[in-house]
């Protein structure tokens, strides 16, 4: 399955069309579509009850995503609105760092309604609904993630040079896209990536995995084009949401000078 480019082309449209403030238009989605989606949702249900952390799966709980169609990114974001005051924006495509990054300080999370290719469907390089979904805007209902959130926007939008907020998105793609934390003994899955890919939540456990700590962490080398080889365990989620809003609090002025670049989520 690969999306028709006249569907493509319209969602692009109407995406384009969208002004912030508005409430996500809705999308029409193939039965193709829908199967994906299913069959990816299901899959990743089951193992999330094993292999995702607490915050998780107390999230989902609240958001209760639908089984067996895509869901609509206005229904998803109305939910959140009610419980956290975040928002969703439709777009299409991979945004820019600071364009991502941004909006997140005025609670807005830019989604994309496109559906991965069901080649694809284990592991997806590029962002789509299941990703922006079941990864991001799940966690998104936790107020204490969803501020996090925020923490990270407002970091980008403040920061004084490239290096700064390339090390502020590397921070993130190891906690919010591909973070882990230890829960009664073992890795649980915290970050989006893993959350939303079969493949990663099959794999992560055999990565090599590294003590959390934040100037490892920014000084790590992101590879978003296939299951993360190198991950870092937090002591707790607690622990992970601290030390990253210790950094982004302190972090202007920070020597982050000879740091590699990033890409942007």
């Amino acid at each position: 399955m690969r999306v028709d480019r006249d569907v493509r082309a319209e969602r692009q449209r109407v995406c384009r069309a969208y002004r912030s403030g508005q409430r996500p238009p809705h999308f029409v989605y193939s039965s193709d579509e829908d199967s994906l989606w299913s069959s990816v949702f299901g899959a990743l249900g089951e193992m999330h009850e094993e292999l995702s952390c607490a915050k998780y799966r107390s999230a989902a709980r609240l958001v209760r995503l639908p089984t067996h169609q895509v869901p609509q990114l206005s229904e998803v974001s109305r939910t959140l609105h009610s419980l956290t005051g975040f928002e969703l924006a439709p777009t299409i495509g991979t945004l820019p760092s600071r364009l991502f990054y941004g909006p997140l300080a005025h609670g807005i999370l830019n989604a994309t309604p496109d559906v991965r290719p069901v080649a694809e469907q284990s592991f997806s390089p590029d962002p789509d609904i299941i990703h922006e979904l079941v990864g991001h805007a799940v966690m998104l209902a936790d107020p204490e993630v969803a501020e996090l959130y925020r923490c990270f926007g407002r970091a980008i939008n403040d920061a004084g040079s490239a290096e700064l907020s390339s090390a502020i998105a590397r921070l993130f793609w190891f906690t919010m896209e591909v973070g882990l934390v230890v829960e009664k003994g073992c890795p649980r899955v915290f970050g989006a990536a893993i959350l939303s890919s079969v493949a990663e939540m099959e794999t992560f456990a055999h990565a090599e995995l590294r003590e959390f700590q934040v100037d490892d962490v920014i000084a790590g080398s992101i590879d978003d084009g296939m299951c993360q080889p190198v991950l870092y365990v937090a002591d707790s989620v607690g622990y992970m949401i601290d030390e990253v809003r210790r950094f982004l609090a302190t972090s202007v002025g920070r020597d982050v000078r000879g740091l590699s670049s990033s890409p942007g989520s």
